[in-house]
């Protein structure tokens, strides 16, 4: 057997499946909040000014879906739209004070599962398993900066 054909060994099916577990295990400790409004939060906690359409790209959605959440995020106060001084066509998004307790719910959330995720692991196993995935995600970043190489494997042979 070809060492991607397991699922239960291939780096890309274990990576997709644990980002999933964690997603469930934080939308159980977490409310109030819908999955996708959570990682604008966080997004934005990281990239405060950042207009719609970056925010979009950051998220891997629409920017007509972002406009909606924002509208959403604005009117429970936690985020507010500014005009852009160099494009007075846009607005930069900024959190409100009024985040500041979602964001360390969020971030409280995070710690705890990342605590259970790591269970049984020493502490040097955590530090180089982050350094493997900072070093990953490098790698795939240069990957994808160097354009389409897809393989479609539904194209008819010839």
């Amino acid at each position: 057997m070809n060492k991607n054909q397991n699922p239960d060994r291939s780096t890309g099916f274990l990576l997709r499946d644990n980002s999933r577990f964690m997603k469930v295990a934080f939308n159980d400790r977490v409310s109030g909040l819908t999955q996708a409004q959570w990682g604008a939060l966080a997004q934005l906690s990281r990239h405060e000014g950042l207009n719609q359409v970056g925010l979009a790209d950051l998220l891997e959605v629409q920017p007509i879906t972002v406009a909606r959440m924002i509208d959403k995020l604005v009117s429970l106060g936690v985020v507010e739209r500014r005009p852009d001084p160099n494009d007075r066509r846009a607005q930069q998004l900024f959190l409100t004070e009024k985040a500041q307790p979602l964001l360390d719910q969020m971030w409280e959330a995070g710690d705890e599962i990342l605590d259970e995720a790591y269970a049984g692991f020493s502490d040097e196993e955590r530090t180089a398993f982050i350094d493997m995935l900072v070093r990953m995600r490098s790698n795939l970043a240069r990957l994808a900066q160097g354009g389409p190489r897809s393989r479609n494997v539904f194209r008819k042979a010839s």
